[in-house]
């Protein structure tokens, strides 16, 4: 993602008014958040569906 907080913007396609506290933060920890996710069920050997349309 680049540095740059309109860069990042205009990749992803955000439009409207700032994310509050900032792009990359926001999206850092959602990141983090579905990683964990992830790692959690892979340690536990449950599986994630995704669904949707």
């Amino acid at each position: 993602m680049p540095a740059d907080e309109r860069d990042a913007a205009s990749l992803i396609g955000h439009v409207g008014s700032p994310i509050t506290g900032g792009l990359r933060p926001y999206l850092l920890e959602h990141f983090n958040a579905l990683r964990n996710l992830y790692l959690d069920a892979a340690e536990r050997h449950l599986l994630v569906v995704l669904w949707w349309d």
